[in-house]
């Protein structure tokens, strides 16, 4: 999938990502991981006052917008969900461009509405949002930005990039491709329903449906987009497969609840910005070698053409997914919270519009190959 364009204006559209929310227990240090590992340059900062007890830091690179908020008290939600989640994405902010006929559209499908429409101004205008609970306790705000001309929203005020920056190489993330959550056993149709009902969003028809890799995933897929095509949301929950449970099963014993497991970002140069996100000391993911032997084999049935050279994937622990329409590739960095419940995918396409699913498969095939006896030859 590449970023379109924002569509025509529709009545009740959801129409890009705005920004993320973390929720975690130091706001500064977290924000500044971003800032040093993955490129992200300071934004903007709003600061805790007595009525409004949490420090809030933002980070910004290209069109990925990140805010870390942290309770200043031991009261609170934030406080009450660190201790049962950890450091987690509470909110993914979507921008909208008619939200009195979305959150109409909410309240008559009985979604449970957190905040109904607010608006806040200071002196760069007005935003108006109205905030609606998702899966697990995760929510989306949704925001009216278009008579707002601030750095961000209002009470924030401008901080300075990191001089950091200006010694580390750019890594070349471009905007948000997806966001994916793990749902609590036998959720995930009523997930997906709740989105096209509240959220006039629909299923995505993608590649990696067309296989049957529950055995090797262990996991049942659906995902859901917007009309414009750029809000991705993927969603998971857990199957019976090869291994004794599912990662969906795994990620909602460490959070606690349904949530998000990773956030995808977009590159147009994947082997560049693998190899600046390891000089900037970001921890990717490192694959067996038996891994790039089997693309290797597959790829000489392939009418495909790969610009990258196996040996290039390989020496920047990149994956690939195939057809005969294209490719995409991905990387993934280890978990950057102390709760194995967030890690980052980065993913470039080549007119692919998967996530990545046959590598479930290629990469237990090639664990298999790291497995079989001297002098026996894999079939």
């Amino acid at each position: 999938m590449t970023k379109g364009e924002n569509s025509t204006n529709v009545e009740g559209k959801v129409l890009d990502f705005d920004h993320l929310t973390f929720w975690v227990a130091n706001a500064k240090t977290a924000s500044s991981y971003f800032v040093t590992r993955f490129g992200f340059k300071p934004l903007a900062v709003k600061d805790a006052t007595e009525s409004n007890p949490i420090q809030a830091h933002a980070v910004k690179l290209n069109k990925i917008t990140i805010i870390f908020e942290s309770p200043t008290t031991p009261e609170g939600d934030i406080a009450k969900d660190l201790t049962a989640h950890g450091d987690f994405v509470k909110d993914v902010a979507l921008s909208v461009n008619d939200l009195e006929e979305l959150v109409r559209r909410a309240k008559r499908e009985g979604a449970d509405i957190i905040k109904d429409i607010t608006e806040e101004s200071d002196k760069d205008g007005f935003v108006r949002y109205a905030i609606i609970k998702t899966y697990g306790d995760n929510t989306h705000t949704l925001i009216d930005r278009t008579n707002y001309n601030g750095v961000l929203l209002p009470g924030y005020h401008i901080v300075e990039d990191d001089p950091l920056n200006k010694l580390l190489p750019d890594t070349y993330l471009t905007f948000i491709d997806h966001v994916e959550g793990n749902m609590t056993d036998g959720t995930l149709e009523n997930t997906v329903t709740w989105y096209e009902k509240n959220l006039n969003m629909h299923k995505f028809w993608c590649v990696d449906y067309e296989h049957d890799l529950v055995p090797y995933s262990c996991i049942n897929s659906s995902s859901v987009i917007n009309q414009s095509e750029t809000v991705l949301l993927s969603l998971n929950e857990a199957a019976k497969g090869l291994r004794p449970t599912s990662k969906a099963t795994e990620f909602v014993k460490a959070l606690g609840a349904s949530g998000v497991e990773h956030i995808a970002l977009y590159t147009d140069d994947i082997i560049t910005t693998i190899r600046n996100l390891k000089v900037r000391g970001a921890e990717i993911l490192s694959w067996p070698s038996t891994y790039y032997d089997l693309i290797r084999e597959k790829l000489k049935s392939s009418s495909v053409n790969v610009t990258e050279s196996i040996e290039m994937l390989k020496e920047h622990d990149v994956l690939i997914d195939f057809d005969d329409r294209g490719y995409m590739l991905q990387a993934f960095t280890k978990h950057v919270q102390a709760r194995p419940t967030l890690f980052i995918e980065i993913i470039q396409r080549r007119n692919h519009r998967g996530f990545g699913a046959m590598n479930y498969k290629w990469v237990f095939e090639a664990i298999e190959r790291l497995e079989i006896p001297a002098g026996k030859v894999a079939k």
